[in-house]
């Protein structure tokens, strides 16, 4: 169940957020395993984002979490995709996009650890 959290300077329309939620979809079965069905997505918009101080009008941050198992190799082709949708989509220029990602070794779930 990967779990992605993106935050964005810009308001989005609910629209914006449903056609990002389905790229990202989209976008993670290209790492092994992964599926839009599985994946869950945290979307907040009009937040303050700042690089060196600069205030960025048009800038995006996404953290994404992998249930521990995925390697860089497997997940780089994903990474890309971030950017591209970021750009085309929500007209974040690529250089105002910054992602990370982190490993996970227990997922809650109905109360219970997957």
């Amino acid at each position: 169940m990967p779990y992605i959290e993106v935050k964005l300077a810009k308001q989005a329309s609910r629209k914006q957020e449903r056609i990002l939620t389905e790229k990202l979809g989209e976008a993670i079965t290209s790492v092994p395993g992964k599926t839009a069905a599985g994946l869950m997505v945290s979307i907040s918009s009009d937040e303050h984002i700042y690089k060196g101080g600069e205030f960025l009008e048009y800038g995006a941050y996404v953290n994404v979490v992998f249930k521990t198992g995925v390697t860089r190799a497997d997940y780089e082709k994903f990474n890309e995709a971030i950017f591209t949708i970021m750009e085309e989509d929500l007209k974040v220029p690529k250089e105002n996009v910054y992602t990370t990602f982190q490993y996970c070794d227990d997922f809650g779930v109905q109360g219970k650890f997957l």
